[in-house]
C-alpha cells in the first residue's frame, strides 16, 4: 500500500457496522476523503479522543494525527 504525506490531519476510527459484517472497518479520513482498511501504522504522535458529542459520522472515540499514516492493508488477504 502507500504512505500518506506528513502534515495532513488524519481522523481514524472504527466503523462498528463494518466490524459486524466482517468488512474492513478501520477508516482513515482526511480532507481528500475516506479509506477503509484492515491495518494501518501511525508513524508519529497521535491523540485519542473520547467525546460526549459524536463527530459528523457518529464516532465518539477516534484518533487524530498530523504525522504520517501508512496504509498497510485494505483487505483480509494482505492483513
Amino acid at each position: 500500500m502507500q504512505g500518506v504525506p506528513p502534515k495532513m490531519k488524519h481522523i481514524i476510527h472504527v466503523h462498528q457496522q463494518k466490524v459486524k459484517k466482517g468488512e474492513p472497518a478501520i477508516i482513515d479520513r482526511t480532507y481528500k476523503g475516506s479509506t477503509h482498511l484492515t491495518r494501518i501504522k501511525i508513524d508519529g504522535p497521535c491523540e485519542i479522543i473520547h467525546s460526549q458529542t459524536p463527530d459528523h459520522c457518529g464516532a465518539r472515540v477516534w484518533i487524530e494525527t498530523e504525522g504520517p499514516v501508512t496504509h498497510i492493508a485494505d483487505d483480509w488477504a494482505a492483513a
